[in-house]
């Protein structure tokens, strides 16, 4: 998994000349809070952690645009029959995206799309260690304040749905973040 995401930094800083010349494309990078439930056939835990994500994203029209990126959900601790069980879990989604412009300085947009989910499940005093891959779709609203033409502040709401399930157990994640949006 290191592998892949060092791959993708690379590749981008390396594709990055080529970004930066096209209009319509932007990057940004935000963090907030995100919760992880996992409910079945045990009492439901809520977990909230600090969650971040980055991502990229092209604007075909005014409109309507494409958006790529990653999310880190953070971990959920519970105690599960005496042991401690740690969930971790991570997203790398895809989506399309809509922009309503209020003004020069205020928009609304929404996203749907696709996410790749992994989530590793440790429990300490059995020695178990399983990790899991899950597609779900998304779903996203937010606001974006419009310093100049290029920055930008965005707040928004993304829902991943059941991101991991399995033997009765089902784990969904959200993401409340804020953060910057650069247009080149």
């Amino acid at each position: 998994m290191k592998k892949q995401l060092f791959a993708a930094v690379v590749g981008a800083a390396l594709a990055f000349p080529l970004f930066a010349q096209a209009e319509g494309f932007y990057a940004g990078a935000n963090v907030g809070r995100s919760e992880l439930k996992l409910s079945g056939d045990t009492p439901s835990v809520k977990k909230s952690n600090t969650g971040y994500k980055a991502y990229a994203g092209y604007d075909l029209t005014q409109n309507f645009g494409a958006e790529a990126g990653y999310v880190d959900f953070g971990k959920l601790t519970t105690t599960f029959d005496g042991d401690k069980l740690d969930v971790k879990s991570h997203a790398f989604y895809v989506a399309a995206t809509g922009t309503l412009p209020l003004n020069e300085q205020f928009s609304l947009f929404a996203k749907a799309g696709v996410s790749q989910n992994r989530t590793k499940v440790s429990v300490v005093g059995e020695n178990v260690n399983d990790s899991t891959n899950k597609t779900s779709a998304i779903f996203g609203i937010g606001a974006a304040y419009h310093f100049d033409k290029k920055l930008s502040l965005v707040a928004e709401y993304e829902n991943f749905g059941k991101v991991a399930n399995g033997d009765g157990a089902k784990l969904k994640a959200d993401l409340l973040s804020i953060g910057l949006r650069y247009k080149f």
